[in-house]
C-alpha cells in the first residue's frame, strides 16, 4: 500500500493536465510492463519513471496537495493501493494518449 502522495494524485494529473504525446507513449509502455507484476514492482516502476521525467515530477508535486478530487475521493473510499493507482492511471494514459494521436491525424 503506498502512501506517496505523487502516485496517489498521478491519476487525476494525467487526466488533468497537458502531457506530450512522447512522455505519454513511454508511460503506457512503462505501465504495460508491469501489469501483471506485483505492487511493489508497478510502484519501483513508476517511481523510475517520475525520477526520469523531473518535469512531470515538479508538476505533480504542485498539483498533489491542491487536489481537491482526491481529497474527496480519501474521505467516500481510500484508494491508497498501488494496484488501485495503477487501474486508474493506466486507463488515463490510454485516454489521453488517444485523444493526442487523434488531433495529430486531424492535424496533418
Amino acid at each position: 500500500m503506498t502512501t506517496n502522495p505523487l502516485l496517489l494524485a498521478f491519476p487525476n494529473f494525467v487526466k488533468s493536465k497537458p502531457i506530450e504525446i512522447d512522455c505519454l507513449r513511454e508511460l503506457e509502455q512503462a505501465l504495460e510492463s508491469v501489469s501483471s507484476e506485483p505492487s511493489p514492482i508497478i510502484e519501483k516502476t513508476l517511481n523510475e519513471w517520475l525520477s526520469k521525467h523531473k518535469d512531470i515530477r515538479e508538476q505533480l508535486r504542485e498539483f498533489a496537495p491542491n487536489n481537491k478530487e482526491i481529497n474527496k475521493v480519501k474521505a467516500q473510499q481510500p484508494k491508497t493501493g498501488v494496484g488501485n493507482v495503477f487501474e486508474e492511471l493506466r486507463p488515463a494514459v490510454k485516454e489521453k494518449l488517444k485523444k493526442l494521436e487523434e488531433e495529430i491525424k486531424k492535424g496533418k
